[in-house]
């Protein structure tokens, strides 16, 4: 699910080439991401919350951000 979740990030970060202050949001979200898929389920639903509490206001209301917000729940309901 983390592998999708990335490529859902890129997948934005094509299609928002004009917006470079959102092209640094999700290069710097992909950064903190990726390494997720290396730990266990528990770490990386830690991890994740981590990186959702860490977003920046502007960008807490973003589609990528409420992906990740369902990422997390879906983590946690396996």
């Amino acid at each position: 699910m983390v592998e999708l979740f990335e490529e859902f990030i890129r997948d934005e970060m094509n299609d928002s080439l004009e917006d470079t202050e959102r092209q640094q949001f999700l290069s710097h979200l992909l950064g903190d991401v990726e390494p997720i898929r290396e730990v266990g389920m528990e770490d990386a639903i830690q991890r994740l919350r981590t990186i959702q509490e860490s977003l920046r206001e502007e960008f807490r209301a973003d589609l990528v951000s409420l992906h990740l917000a369902d990422l997390i729940d879906e983590l946690e309901a396996l």
